[in-house]
């Protein structure tokens, strides 16, 4: 097996793991304003990830359920991304986050080789909403149906037009550790001639349909509205991973292991694509940073498990995983505020 080497309201729409979740719970975060206290009128902010994908438009959905069952509450939703959020939320510049199970449980920790020390000032709220999948799009032209087909043609000095997630998005960053486990980067891709274009989803959309591209990296939950519209616009397939590089990154990083049952993507998700491929997955969650009010917190958590088949409604994937049961069970230990509703609605012993 090849070694891993060196790497790192209203609601306003701002443009700018394992498959286990950890159970362990201790008081984290937290500030002013007790579950008890009225709720004051204030402005928070949820980073989530590129415009256009599922994170994004999600965010917002739930946003609005809590500012409709608290007028006082404002969520404004912004671009973020699965590497930044985590050292947002600990830096204090934002109140609430979507999280990438393997890389908070990194970022909490200190773990190498994705961070070099603690970023332990934040805490979880909700866990188990979805399995998102590194999608590996590649348009049927290319002849191609595996991710280490294009690595063959990489090596072997063809030019590839690639779609890539921004830097600091788990998209981005799990896919150069992929490429690291085959000798490869995105550096090489264009040092073969290649091209790597970096976009976020919505724009990904445009250059693969006008053929700008002929290969779309994604990490998004199923169905990613992305992926069905390009999947439409050519005929394409997803590169299959092998059994080697899933079971490396899940031993490596905590993605979803082979034996989990869900490590991949079932045919007919999108257009054309009637076989299961596999595929590298990981958890998701919600998490807060350290000025998140308990009494917000509490409020957020409750809105959500008491209007569960409206969040569930917002995607398939969370329609599969995410329940009252699963909701707290986050990577990190949970915000205090939102620990309180759980055990009172009888969903933490």
């Amino acid at each position: 097996m090849k070694k891993l080497r060196t790497l790192a309201a209203a609601v306003v729409l701002l443009p700018v793991a394992s498959f286990a979740f950890a159970t362990g719970q201790t008081e984290v975060g937290g500030s002013a304003g007790g579950v008890g206290d009225p709720i004051e009128a204030a402005t928070y902010t949820w980073t989530a990830g590129g415009m256009g994908g599922g994170w994004y438009t999600t965010a917002g959905g739930m946003a609005a359920m809590v500012t409709e069952s608290e007028p006082s509450v404002t969520i404004k939703v912004i671009p973020g991304g699965g590497m930044e959020n985590p050292l947002k939320l600990a830096a204090d510049q934002m109140e609430i986050g979507w999280g990438v199970s393997f890389i908070d449980k990194a970022a909490y920790a200190g773990t190498g080789p994705l961070f070099d020390r603690e970023y332990s000032n934040f805490s979880g709220l909700a866990g188990g909403f979805s399995v998102d999948y590194y999608h590996y799009l590649a348009a049927e032209s290319t002849g191609i149906s595996t991710f280490e087909q294009f690595v063959d043609k990489i090596k072997a000095g063809e030019a590839v037009k690639v779609a890539a997630p921004m830097a600091g998005t788990s998209g981005n960053t799990m896919t150069g550790f992929l490429l690291d486990y085959y000798g490869l980067s995105f550096d090489a891709i264009e040092a073969a001639g290649g091209r790597v274009t970096y976009a976020v989803y919505g724009d990904m959309v445009n250059l693969y349909k006008d053929r700008h591209v002929d290969y779309v990296i994604a990490a998004l939950g199923l169905p990613g509205a992305a992926m069905t519209e390009m999947a439409i616009s050519r005929d394409s397939t997803l590169l299959s991973m092998s059994d080697d590089a899933i079971e490396f990154l899940s031993d490596t990083f905590g993605t979803v292991s082979l034996d989990s049952g869900v490590s991949f993507i079932p045919g007919g998700t999108y257009a054309g694509i009637d076989n299961d491929v596999q595929a590298i997955g990981h958890s998701t969650g919600i998490n807060a940073g350290p000025s998140l009010p308990d009494n917000v917190a509490y409020l957020f958590v409750k809105t959500l498990i008491e209007n569960i088949e409206e969040v569930q409604a917002l995607s398939p994937s969370f329609a599969k995983y995410f329940s009252p049961e699963s909701a707290p069970y986050t990577v990190v230990p949970l915000h205090p505020g939102a620990e309180q509703y759980y055990r009172e609605a009888g969903l933490l012993d």
